[in-house]
Formats: structure tokens, sequence, C-alpha cells
């Protein structure tokens, strides 16, 4: 009779233990990795127009020693040469040899990133940018990728132009607007990777368009 309470008491603690343990296995799934795509929505390459977006753009056939215009369509438009940190040009060559890994998944304080990138411009400034399509379509929530208290979604490429960032995105409000719950992955999300060409990173916001280009994104799912 002892044994056989003893044997249903065991059993009972199993299962409590199975159902607590749950909510930790989840979280310690294996991370979720996607790979970088190269943005040409925010340069052109050879001329630029204030005024016609088609000109100058990227396409299959645009050669690599092509030089790059900013065309940020975010504000005034300005057609500035898109500048490497020594001052030259930069070319859709050397706009092009990004490459990189991003490894996302859900842990107990919130949505852990990891981004190793290759490619980069050398010793370029870069941000990381979190944009939500709440709806599936339209950008609801957006701000710095990880604590925006302090802000950490920036790094400086070496001088191979290698870079990575390490953080994690807690529930919290965006820095550019909105907010973010526990879990990002449970939404439509773009991590947009920006080059800033004036050497600055400018707090909650890329700041100024002429000084930014989306250089590249991540896309989640």
């Amino acid at each position: 009779m002892k044994a056989h309470r003893l044997g249903r008491r065991s059993s009972v603690l199993v299962t409590l233990v199975v159902v607590l343990l749950a909510p930790l296995a989840a979280n310690a799934e294996a991370p979720i990795q996607k790979h970088l795509n190269p943005f040409f929505e925010y340069v052109r390459g050879g001329s630029c127009s204030v005024t016609l977006p088609g000109v100058g753009m990227i396409t299959s056939t645009t050669p690599p020693s092509t030089v790059l215009f900013n065309r940020n369509p975010e504000d005034a438009i300005t057609c500035a040469p898109l500048l490497a940190p020594d001052g030259h040009q930069l070319t859709l060559g050397e706009f092009v040899a990004v490459n990189g890994s991003a490894k996302v998944n859900c842990v107990n304080q919130g949505t852990h990133s990891v981004l190793h990138i290759s490619g980069l411009v050398p010793n370029g400034v870069y941000t990381v940018w979190l944009l939500i399509f709440g709806d599936g379509v339209n950008v609801t929530d957006a701000g710095a990728l990880g604590s925006t208290n302090p802000i950490e979604n920036y790094f400086t490429a070496s001088a191979s132009g290698e870079g990575q960032l390490s953080v994690t995105t807690p529930q919290e409000n965006l820095s550019a607007m909105g907010s973010v719950g526990t879990c990002w992955l449970d939404s439509k999300v773009e991590l947009w990777l920006v080059y800033h060409s004036d050497n600055q990173t400018h707090g909650p916001e890329p700041g100024p368009p002429a000084t930014w280009v989306t250089h590249a994104r991540f896309l989640f799912p």
C-alpha cells in the first residue's frame, strides 16, 4: 500500500516538473537563423535625381565600379555622394559585398539577437533597427534593436569590414514609435542594418536622412 502511494506521489511530482519546465524548454529552443539581404532602395548608381526616383536605380546589369549616391526617401532628398570613412565615394561592388547572419530566439528577458556580418564598409559606423509589421503589411512599431535605456544598437566595423552585435530586446516602448512585446518573433519583422556616412550614431532614430542609408536587411519570418 505504501509503495503504491509513493508511486502515485512520484508520478504527480514528475508531472509537475514537466509542467513547470515547459516554458523554460520553449525559451531554450534553437534560435531562428536568417541571412542578410542587400537593400538598394536608398542608393542610386552613377547618377541621381531628387525629383525622378528611377534615375540611377540599381539593376542586375549595373557595373560593380558604379559610384553610389544617397537617395534616402525618409525626408528631403539630397542625392549626396555616399562616402566611406576615408572620404572616397563607395561603389556598388563595395556595397554588395555585405554578408552575414542573425540568430534570434526568445529568452526570459526578451528577444535575444546575435548578428555576425562581413563585407561592411571598413571602419564604418553602423546601427541596427527593429521594424515590426503589426498588421502584416505596415510598420506599426519601430526603434533601436536591443535596450533603449541605454541604446545599444551600434557598432563600428573593423578595418577588414567585420562586425557583430549581441543584444536582448526586452518588452518596452521602442525608441522611434510603438512598443515591443516579450518576443518579437511572434510578428512579421525586419532588422535594418544602417550605414552612417557621417560616422555618428544619433540615438533613438537614425539621424538626418542625408547621413545614412539602409545597407541590408534581415527578414522574419
